[in-house]
């Protein structure tokens, strides 16, 4: 499932955010993982609205529609338009965009995102000082979420200007390229490397397709 998307980022835009990473936590202890997914969930209630306006526009064209037909059938093919616009919006990021608000995948995004957390052991370094740089293409949402170990020694302003910044930017993996660039000299000032500092997590961004 994640080679799909891989095969979509250019390999010198992923190189580049693996050597960002890695330049970042030669001269920190912070730890940053990258994850790059197509989508934050699976949208069933999107494909279900859509398969239900599909269904609606069929029964009006059907209803008022000048040719003759069975009056039993108007279940079966209400049904079939259904089925159709389900499978349209299964096929198609476009329409599940165009089938939610702003705020539901921004919501849901961010869902994943904290899901993404902990599920990757970010929550379980031994400083407590992982940070996640989550990109979901539908939705054209960044989230950077931060260990208590980070949030407890960088200024809440200067943290909460990055990730606003992250959030108000257009989404794309050179944004992501950017904010761990922006990430260096925070993180090197505020959680300097320690000696016997371990490499705990994969450096090299995941790319997830749904």
């Amino acid at each position: 499932m994640e080679l799909n998307l891989a095969k979509k980022i250019e390999p010198g835009v992923a190189a580049a955010l693996t050597d960002a990473v890695r330049e970042l936590e030669l001269c920190s202890c912070a730890e940053v993982v990258i994850e790059i997914r197509s989508r934050s969930g699976s949208y069933a209630h999107a494909d279900a609205r859509f398969g239900a306006l599909v269904a609606f526009v069929a029964l009006i064209v059907l209803l008022f529609s000048p040719w003759a037909f069975r009056a039993e059938w108007l279940a079966v093919d209400v049904a079939a338009a259904w089925v159709l616009g389900l499978f349209l919006s299964r096929k198609s990021d476009l329409v599940r965009h165009l089938m939610t608000t702003s705020r539901e995948r921004i919501a849901q995004a961010r869902l994943v995102a904290a899901s993404v957390f902990h599920e990757r052991g970010i929550a379980n370094t031994v400083s407590e000082s992982g940070i996640l740089v989550y990109l979901s293409l539908l939705e054209g949402h960044v989230e950077i979420l931060a260990d208590r170990g980070v949030l407890a020694v960088v200024p809440p302003l200067e943290w909460n200007r990055i990730a606003e910044a992250a959030r108000q930017r257009h989404a794309t993996t050179e944004t992501l390229l950017e904010i761990v660039r922006a990430l260096k000299p925070l993180v090197e000032r505020y959680l300097p490397s320690r000696e016997g500092d371990v490499d705990e997590l994969c450096n090299v961004p995941r790319f997830v397709t749904d």
